[in-house]
């Protein structure tokens, strides 16, 4: 049995090393992009507060909470399907109206309308108008 070349040998063990470097750059990436991405910052200011602000000046008030995370526990009103975000849960906590928009459908498959459930999101609209204060929240998991 004739044995191989050292020179194979050689050639044979830099492609494995190249290769297993390559993967460790990836996952080096990804963590990195993790790291990179944080979640949005939670908002400590209340709901009546964050309403407030939207009825004093609604364009302020989504300049300053956009993209800010938010957890909101409520009744469920209503559960619906749609096209994007594909899944769309109306909350009521108190007087305020939350519609928070998910992907997720595990975590909608478990709520039921006329029970309490806690939504954590991140906000793309506030607003307050004759029918009172609504707060959108998209990214939702309950």
């Amino acid at each position: 049995m004739k044995r191989p070349s050292t020179a194979l040998t050689t050639l044979t063990i830099i492609g494995i090393l190249t290769l297993l470097s390559g993967c460790v750059e990836l996952e080096r990436s990804v963590v990195n992009n993790q790291i990179a991405t944080p979640p949005p910052s939670e908002i400590m200011d209340s709901l009546p507060q964050i309403c407030q602000a939207a009825k004093d000046n609604r364009v302020s008030a989504n300049d300053f909470y956009n993209n800010k995370g938010l957890s909101v526990s409520g009744n469920v009103m209503s559960i619906n399907e749609g096209f994007k975000p594909r899944y769309r849960v109306y909350l009521k906590a108190g007087n305020i109206h939350v519609h928070a928009g998910t992907e997720n459908q595990v975590n909608v498959k478990q709520l039921t309308v006329g029970r309490k459930a806690t939504v954590v999101g991140t906000i793309t609209d506030v607003s307050y108008d004759y029918q009172g204060c609504s707060i959108a929240l998209k990214d939702a998991s309950f």
